[in-house]
């Protein structure tokens, strides 16, 4: 499967960047791993699909030590104090702000997988990001578990929208976004003090 960061993504390099944080070395690692990733799980559409990758070698050490799991039961959170937040805000500045939730306060653990959220090459373009590889990672994510946590509410709402707002033009599905909607009222993001 050949594979490349996209524009997008590459706002996973900066360190005021509230998600899972990576650097070129990592991604490059991390791109290789894909060449035999654990699973591969079928996307929200045609044009998207989900690598899954152990973070631990075989010897049972981290490859990627710095990984963190950013989400966290919302109870669980209460529990350790952490402070709950909400804002409207835009991932770019194409994209209309919406509003989300997050807390502070609290440690995230090591992450024990990585999802690679991959797009094809044409529907990049239709998003008005070119790559060459015949798939582009739109998000690398951080998980304590293999299995791959539904995109938020608002990310389908987003997609809905059509590309002129930042979705990429997919019609919501509603019992996903149900599922979505159960998970997210009982899981919330973890976001770093430092952010």
């Amino acid at each position: 499967m050949n594979i490349e960061m996209c524009e997008f993504t590459e706002r996973q390099y900066k360190a005021d960047f509230y998600g899972t944080r990576v650097n070129q070395e990592m991604v490059n690692k991390m791109i290789d791993l894909a060449r035999n990733p654990y699973e591969i799980i079928p996307g929200y559409a045609d044009f998207c699909c989900i690598l899954v990758l152990k973070n631990r070698d075989d010897s049972g050490n981290y490859i990627f030590s710095e990984l963190e799991s950013l989400t966290i039961d919302r109870q669980e959170a209460k529990a350790l104090g952490a402070e709950l937040h909400c804002a409207y805000e835009a991932r770019n500045d194409k994209e209309l702000a919406v509003l989300v939730d997050w807390v502070t306060g609290i440690k995230p653990s090591k992450a024990e997988w990585i999802h690679l959220i991959l797009y094809s090459r044409e529907q990049m373009a239709k998003e008005g990001d070119e790559v060459e590889a015949d798939w582009a990672i739109v998000s690398i994510n951080g998980a304590a578990t293999k299995e791959v946590e539904p995109m938020r509410p608002i990310t389908s709402m987003r997609n809905a929208l059509g590309v002129e707002e930042g979705g990429s033009g997919v019609p919501m599905d509603r019992k996903a976004y149900q599922e979505s909607v159960d998970f997210w009222s009982k899981y919330i993001m973890i976001r770093r003090d430092e952010a």
